[in-house]
């Protein structure tokens, strides 16, 4: 990956971690629930008819990360990463 192009996707990529540890932080779960699709489809539609500022693109960054391992995971798939905090 180019510098250019790999500096703006960790800046964005650490904008969008920076946002999901504090709603965890402040009690936010359920995201990895497949019952909570739906809801998390809802969440993630009504983002997209905002305004597009930084702070709604990661929002909609984040509910595509959602949905996404939501999809993952039905699909059978060991995605646990061996993340130590």
């Amino acid at each position: 990956m180019k510098v250019k192009l790999n500096s703006a996707w960790l800046k964005f990529n650490h904008a969008c971690y920076k946002k999901l540890a504090a709603k965890e932080r402040g009690g936010f779960a359920g995201w990895d629930k497949q019952e909570n699709k739906e809801l998390l489809e809802e969440d993630f539609m009504a983002h997209t008819k905002k305004p597009l500022t930084q702070s709604n693109l990661i929002d909609i960054s984040n509910y595509c990360n959602f949905l996404w391992n939501l999809i993952e995971d039905k699909k059978g798939v060991n995605n646990q990463w061996p993340i130590s905090r």
